[in-house]
């Protein structure tokens, strides 16, 4: 909640402090969905990664096709970046001194391993 330096002077304005309260809380929410959706995004860009050799796989040169399938791997990873540094410079604008902390580290996991399938998927492009 928010850091309020001086008590409230009435009961309105404790109402407008609680509902400011309410509001960074929803901002901070807001922020960690957007980052959902990046995830999502990027993982939708890793399945086509996965998926785009078997379904043009008559295509000649076979070069190309893997191509393909490293630039949706690589894609995947540019979303996951920007995904991150948004969420990150969105946090430190709504300022830790302002909202209950939540914890970074599980989505800072999540997004490393996100990066790591990404990786994983443009690579396995190459092996068959």
């Amino acid at each position: 909640m928010s850091d309020h330096a001086t008590p409230p002077r009435d009961d309105a304005d404790a109402s407008r402090r609680h509902r400011d309260d309410l509001a960074e809380d929803r901002t901070r929410l807001a922020n960690e969905r957007t980052l959902a959706a990046w995830w999502r995004t990027a993982m939708a860009a890793i399945a086509a990664a996965v998926v785009f050799p078997r379904l043009f796989s008559e295509i000649e040169p076979d070069w190309l096709i893997r191509a393909g399938a490293t630039v949706l791997a690589f894609v995947a990873l540019l979303m996951l970046g920007v995904g991150w540094r948004r969420y990150s410079v969105t946090t430190r604008r709504i300022g830790a001194n302002h909202v209950g902390p939540f914890s970074r580290l599980p989505l800072a996991i999540g997004t490393l391993l996100l990066a790591a399938v990404a990786l994983l998927a443009g690579g396995l492009a190459w092996l068959s």
